[in-house]
């Protein structure tokens, strides 16, 4: 069952039911609080005019300088991100700093021509994929830090995330679905390091759905 209706399936508080633009505001809250365990400083700045832009902030990697940061979100059950999303993403890029990191989440990964148009495109991209574990859904949604499930960047992106390293946990091939991003986990290290994540934030930010 996708999240969606696992939350309009426990979720209904005084007859309301969650709106998708709930769930992707959570999605969107929980993937910042996941990045700033691992020592960012980003915040939510998704809305109306948001020119694309769902997360903005400042990120330092130990013993690294500090870089901005922009990203966007999609939550996607089952929907792999495809070229077109990432293609405008250039756009927004496109838009910013030279000294901009672009990070697209999605909770179902990329597919290979997606991923493809990342690692070919001139501006600096990071594609993280992240499931959306749904802890209580009264009285609002709310999320726990999520596992990353992947993480891949460009070429461009190597002056930032250069010195970063990705590794899957070992896990039981009996038990997962290998094309299953949810099915998995990855850990994070920095110059042969594991990167620590800080202690999870069950809701990272309480008003952000009233």
């Amino acid at each position: 069952m996708s999240i969606l209706r696992r939350l309009r399936a426990l979720g209904q508080v005084g007859q309301r039911l969650i709106s998708t633009v709930e769930v992707g505001t959570a999605y969107e809250n929980q993937a910042v609080a996941t990045l700033n365990q691992l020592g960012a400083s980003l915040e939510r700045v998704g809305g109306a005019s948001d020119h694309g832009i769902d997360f903005c902030g400042r990120w330092t990697l130990p013993s690294h300088r500090e870089f901005y940061v922009v990203g966007q979100c999609k939550h996607y059950e089952r929907k792999k991100i495809g070229p077109s999303i990432i293609r405008e993403w250039e756009g927004v890029m496109s838009r910013q700093e030279l000294d901009t990191l672009g990070i697209v989440v999605a909770t179902s990964g990329f597919t290979p021509s997606g991923i493809h148009a990342a690692l070919s495109s001139a501006y600096p991209v990071a594609l993280v994929t992240m499931a959306s574990p749904l802890v209580h859904v009264e009285p609002k949604p709310a999320y726990v830090q999520s596992a990353i499930r992947g993480f891949v960047w460009n070429r461009a992106a190597e002056p930032f995330l250069g010195r970063l390293m990705v590794a899957k946990k070992h896990y039981d091939v009996q038990m997962v679905d290998l094309d299953d991003p949810a099915a998995f986990t990855i850990q994070l290290f920095w110059d042969g390091k594991p990167l620590t994540m800080a202690p999870p934030c069950l809701d990272p930010t309480p008003s952000s759905l009233d």
